[in-house]
């Protein structure tokens, strides 16, 4: 079938409540409490979709204190689908201020795999991965940059620890599964694994029937299939 793209990714469709065990760094606990106060404000207005208010809690956050890493990464992660270069900017001041928080790296390394650029991605999620071994956002990137860098068998291992990761997941939501799935689909099917493909193209199809995923998830079945009847 050649080789077959993965997606592009779509932030706001996954759960980042992994990365919830490195709310509490060095780094944030001097903050100041009204940038704490802040930032939790922020968490909350993120949670109920009002990225409007989000913004203005985490202005107020960084006003008080600069270097505060969380509060950085979350304008990034705010930012990163319409600004890339602003939310890059405020990933790299995040790790300039607190190099051990590796919420960072790891949206470093979605905005680095959504530009088409795997090795610099796989080098962020790798750090990240030293930081948040558990969390399955960073296997789906690390899977994401080594699938783009044609590494299929470690792409694999990756997207297989994502799978798991995100099955004891109660917050991730039925995006965030398909597109998973979805990713395990196309690199299967350029392992030639074609019936194990198939039944991770039909579960990001369960997961969200009218998301994005459906209509490219679809067109691949129809491929295996004519492919298989030749």
């Amino acid at each position: 079938m050649g080789q077959v793209q993965a997606p592009q990714d779509e932030p706001q469709g996954r759960s980042h409540s992994e990365f919830a065990s490195q709310l509490v760094t060095p780094n944030a606990l001097r903050a100041p409490g009204k940038a704490q106060h802040a930032v939790d404000k922020a968490l909350k207005a993120v949670l109920h979709h009002d990225s409007q208010d989000a913004a203005k809690e985490l202005e107020r956050a960084l006003a008080i204190y600069p270097d505060y890493a969380t509060a950085l990464t979350l304008r990034a992660i705010l930012n990163m689908t319409r600004d890339p270069v602003t939310a890059t900017t405020d990933l790299e001041h995040a790790i300039r201020a607190d190099p051990t928080y590796g919420v960072a790296y790891a949206v470093l390394a979605s905005i680095y795999n959504d530009s088409q650029q795997p090795a610099n991605a796989l080098v962020n999620a790798n750090k990240a991965l030293q930081f948040l071994p558990e969390a399955w956002p960073v296997h789906y990137e690390t899977a994401r940059a080594l699938f783009c860098l044609h590494r299929n068998e470690r792409a694999l291992q990756e997207i297989n620890e994502a799978i798991r990761g995100i099955s004891r997941d109660a917050n991730a939501g039925a995006g965030s599964r398909a597109t998973v799935h979805y990713l395990r689909g196309i690199i299967l099917i350029n392992q030639h694994e074609l019936s194990e493909a198939r039944r991770e193209l039909k579960e990001a199809i369960k997961e969200e029937p009218t998301g994005s995923l459906a209509q490219p998830s679809n067109q691949l079945l129809a491929r295996l299939s004519s492919t298989e009847n030749r």
